[in-house]
């Protein structure tokens, strides 16, 4: 599929230094011009790199994201699932956006000792430049002129619709896209190891880069395969089969184990996204016409198409007006060709998918034109679909089309006014300079935005002294107070906070912000307000938690003199250990008398939990759940803290052990003259009597 002229090209390390050296000069000034942009398109990013992010929630997720994948990466690899927050829930690194490319890509950085928000700001640029690049060497690949491979890597990183996503790095990670078409056509028309091998590893970090871009890749690489291999069937070799065999299994196993753990996690914690979440998150007819505020062009001139309905950016589908008329140019002049056939397939299937379920002139619900499109058969039927929230999402693989043939319209048109006989004009290399001069202010001109609005994050030094006095504190496991659930703005702009400066200290954190919440953490929520009451503080004993962080600041006045008045009472467990202004630290004694139950009950020993909690969390027998987690255990509760449950008890079965509330009378749970041998002031322990 390559230009004839492409093939007899000499590698680069084959080359001599005269022919190295001007190759060099290029590909140096390439990346130059797409930091440029980069920079320009992303201001004032550059400048705050370790000082802001451009909102108070996503990045700042991601760059947790980020660095404890870096930290497990370099000092725990082989448990990279378990993350430090949702304490003490298992794999909790699996509990939301995968961006584990972008903290391989960036590893470098943290290897040297840059601070985790310098590290993602430049994660951010990087993945920027580097999709531009990549999606220059896909076009040059097949046949495009640098000017026109460079509107195509344009088109491909800074396209409104791309830049949109700007808070999402796992979304930029897009560069591998471009990659794995490059390196599969290579093996294809010729295989080779080191091609073979490039293609490996530009899968996996594909699917490392992001869940959505993962699942993508099973629509790419078989329409790939598929258009080339039945337009072309002297490629049909035993041979290219076998490399392309190979790159598959490798890179499948060897992100097997993050498959498996995501889908472990979907099936435990039934993670889904409803119907109604994926009808609202798909692009209508309008969105590929659509362009946020903070484009200068057309956020003003689409501003009558985000009025209708309710507005996200998620939706938007539009790659601007040059790169739509490019791409049409393409379309026609390479409708014979097999690259420009495979690339139009992708633009109307991505474009199709990403409508989801529903066909939707505007996102007003009255707008609906017709039901299930394709999307909801892949929804209902194919595992992996019903997580994704974001139909829209499929535009990266509407842009990777339409990038692909603007460069060749861009070509054709470069081309036709190269041998245009104009008057007056002698040289035939001024006209289509200009063209080309014209077409890079043009699409400067569209995809020109309002700089960004830089938030100020902590960071290094300025991190808040609780952090870094808790960096100091061995084997500590910690819970900050207020605990919320981040479902809203300001929830989840504290849980991401408290989530991020944990890279300050690396400890065990029962808080967190992820789409997965476990029902124990919630009811950790609910018991949690009654903080200092007994049961509380029993509850984070027998979870093992040592440090609580109360954060004043966070509560109302009302909540702050409810709180301080529950100390002035007094309470074993709790002891002051640090004041840093509104932030109070304390330190969780062990309780002997929970301690000691676990010795109360051989190993092997049955276990019926009861889940009639006068309070309705739950919580309490989660716990002690979990403290004894290496029993049979046998509950109907919905609440656990990573113990598992064997089974519901049943009215048959007879039962070694059973732990009740003390208004639940034992025998009539099937305990009659049961002994009992442990309580406090919450439960009791019962014996069964023996036979």
């Amino acid at each position: 599929m390559m230009e004839p002229e492409a093939r007899t090209q000499r590698p680069l390390w084959r080359a001599g230094w005269r022919t190295m050296q001007p190759r060099a000069m290029r590909i140096s000034l390439l990346i130059l011009a797409y930091m440029l942009i980069a920079i320009a398109l992303t201001w004032p990013l550059a400048a705050h790199l370790n000082r802001g992010v451009t909102s108070a929630v996503d990045p700042v997720d991601s760059i947790w994201r980020i660095g404890w994948g870096q930290y497990q990466l370099l000092h725990h690899p082989l448990r990279l699932f378990n993350g430090n927050t949702f304490y003490p829930f298992p794999d909790s690194y699996l509990f939301d956006e995968l961006v584990l490319g972008a903290a391989v890509l960036t590893l470098p950085f943290a290897v040297v000792g840059l601070a985790p928000l310098a590290v993602y700001n430049l994660g951010v640029l990087l993945s920027l430049i580097f999709s531009a690049l990549a999606m220059y060497a896909l076009a040059r690949r097949f046949g495009a002129v640098r000017v026109a491979a460079f509107i195509a890597g344009v088109i491909y990183a800074f396209a409104p619709m791309h830049l949109d996503r700007i808070g999402h790095i796992g979304l930029l990670s897009a560069q591998w896209f471009p990659l794995i078409l490059l390196f599969l056509d290579r093996v294809i028309e010729r295989p080779r190891w080191r091609d073979t091998a490039a293609l490996t590893v530009c899968l996996m970090m594909q699917v490392i880069s992001s869940q959505y871009y993962a699942i993508y890749l099973l629509l790419l690489v078989p329409l790939f395969i598929v258009v080339v291999l039945v337009r072309r069937p002297a490629m049909r070799h035993r041979v290219v089969w076998g490399h392309l065999l190979l790159a598959g299994t490798i890179a499948a196993a060897t992100v097997a184990p993050l498959v498996v753990g995501y889908r472990r996690v979907q099936t435990e914690y039934a993670v889904e996204r409803t119907y109604g979440q994926t009808t609202y998150y798909a692009a209508t007819i309008t969105n590929f016409l659509t362009a946020d505020g903070r484009n200068l062009l057309w956020g003003r001139l689409t501003a009558p198409f985000r009025a209708q309905g309710s507005y996200t950016f998620e939706r938007n589908m539009f790659p601007g007006l040059l790169a739509l008329v490019l791409a049409g140019i393409g379309l026609w002049v390479g409708r014979r060709r097999v690259w420009e056939q495979f690339l139009a397939a992708l633009v109307v299937i991505s474009g199709i998918l990403a409508l989801g379920p529903e066909l939707r002139l505007t996102p007003e619900t009255k707008s609906l034109l017709f039901r299930h499109l394709p999307y909801e058969v892949l929804y209902w039927h194919l595992p992996g679909f019903d997580s994704m929230r974001v139909p829209a999402r499929f535009g990266t693989l509407f842009l990777l089309g339409i990038a692909g043939l603007a460069a060749t319209g861009a070509g054709a048109l470069l081309r036709r006014l190269a041998v245009a006989r104009i008057p007056r004009v002698r040289s035939p290399y001024l006209v289509p300079s200009a063209a080309s001069v014209l077409l890079l202010v043009g699409f400067g001109a569209e995809y020109a935005n309002h700089p960004l609005h830089a938030l100020s994050l902590e960071s290094g030094a300025t991190i808040p002294p609780e952090y870094h006095w808790l960096a100091e504190q061995p084997d500590a496991r910690v819970i900050e107070l207020p605990l919320v659930i981040p479902d809203h703005d300001r929830e989840q702009s504290i849980a991401v906070r408290e989530q991020y400066f944990s890279l300050a200290h690396h400890h065990p954190l029962v808080n967190g912000n992820a789409n997965v919440l476990p029902k124990g953490y919630k009811a950790l929520v609910l018991e949690m307000k009654q903080f200092p009451s007994e049961r509380a503080v029993s509850i984070l004993q027998g979870l093992d938690i040592t440090h609580v962080v109360v954060h004043y600041d966070q509560m109302n006045a009302a909540g702050q003199a409810t709180v301080r008045e529950r100390f002035a009472r007094g309470l074993d467990g709790l002891t002051p250990a640090a004041q840093f202004g509104d932030t109070s630290v304390y330190t969780v004694g062990r309780s002997a008398h929970l301690d000691a139950l676990p010795g109360l009950i051989p190993p092997g020993a049955t276990i019926r939990l009861s889940r009639a909690d006068p309070l309705g969390t739950g919580a309490y027998m989660g716990m002690l759940g979990y403290l004894l987690r290496d029993h049979p255990l046998y509950a109907r509760l919905r609440v656990d803290f990573g113990e598992h449950y064997v089974g519901e008890p049943d009215g048959t079965t007879r039962y070694d052990y059973a732990i009740l509330y003390p208004q639940q009378d034992p025998a009539r749970e099937g305990f009659p003259g049961a002994e009992l041998i442990w309580q406090d002031s919450v439960v009791r322990v019962y014996r069964q009597r023996p036979a």
